[in-house]
């Protein structure tokens, strides 16, 4: 392969990543301004990337996103390498906290474990538990509006499963704001009794929330240490996202 047919590919490369790391879909003009290249050439790269169906343009609005093929592709690799460096995080974790730790993801109106490191105790990887009190709820469910919680929550119960379970969404609406100006998400008392949490959301590369990392332990020795715990995690959980190809 000659230097110039590898240069020509990297600048090709370099529109796709920059099309793709966009927050909302970009036209050519926006994407060049970003790269600070010349608008034409990034126009023709835009073009080749369309025709080789790895971008995808609005004929009305002339924006261009990810195809949901290569998207389907993306997320696929996330979800993988999810599963590979989740494992070194969750033992950094417990390292740091000496608690036990998750990664949680949302199915239906449910929280489900699907990686763990707990030093001792039951597994709780596969079983669910009902997002509005869980120890990961809140980070899961970090991005929601009021409107889409009302919707997630439509056919919920709220059952008092520990002494401080949310009573209705209004209530869960109001800890999830406090999490999200605190950085991360403090559960205590809200799945059982005496049971203490720290949680923080986990992205993937598009921004979406895919997972969620949280502690867990007995409130009397946790709760002490909210703030350098909370650190902890919202520091790890942002590492994991970046791992996942997360650009603020």
């Amino acid at each position: 392969m000659s230097a110039g047919t590898v240069k020509s590919m990297g600048r090709g490369l370099n529109v796709l990543f920059a099309a793709a790391a966009a927050v909302e879909p970009s036209t050519s003009t926006q994407i060049a301004d970003r790269l600070g290249r010349n608008r034409v050439q990034v126009s023709r790269s835009l073009q080749s990337l369309e025709t080789a169906g790895l971008l995808t343009r609005d004929p009305s609005t002339r924006v261009y996103s990810l195809s949901w093929r290569l998207r389907t592709q993306a997320t696929r690799a996330a979800r993988a390498r999810l599963l590979v460096e989740g494992p070194a995080i969750l033992r950094e974790a417990v390292e740091a906290t000496g608690a036990s730790a998750f990664l949680a993801e949302v199915r239906g109106d449910g929280s489900v474990a699907l990686l763990e490191d707990v030093p001792a105790g039951l597994s709780w990887v596969g079983r669910s538990y009902p997002l509005y009190c869980d120890d990961a709820g809140q980070a899961l469910l970090w991005d929601c509006t009021r409107e889409e919680l009302e919707a997630v929550f439509a056919g919920t119960e709220f059952i008092a499963y520990g002494p401080a379970a949310p009573r209705g969404v209004a209530e869960f609406e109001a800890r999830l704001l406090a999490a999200r100006e605190r950085g991360y998400a403090v559960v205590d008392g809200e799945s059982e009794p005496g049971v203490f949490a720290v949680a923080a959301p986990v992205r993937d590369f598009s921004g979406r929330i895919v997972c969620a990392l949280h502690t867990e332990g007995p409130s009397a020795v946790l709760a002490p240490l909210v703030e350098r715990h909370g650190e902890v995690i919202k520091g790890l959980a942002d590492r994991l996202s970046a791992l996942l190809g997360w650009r603020p």
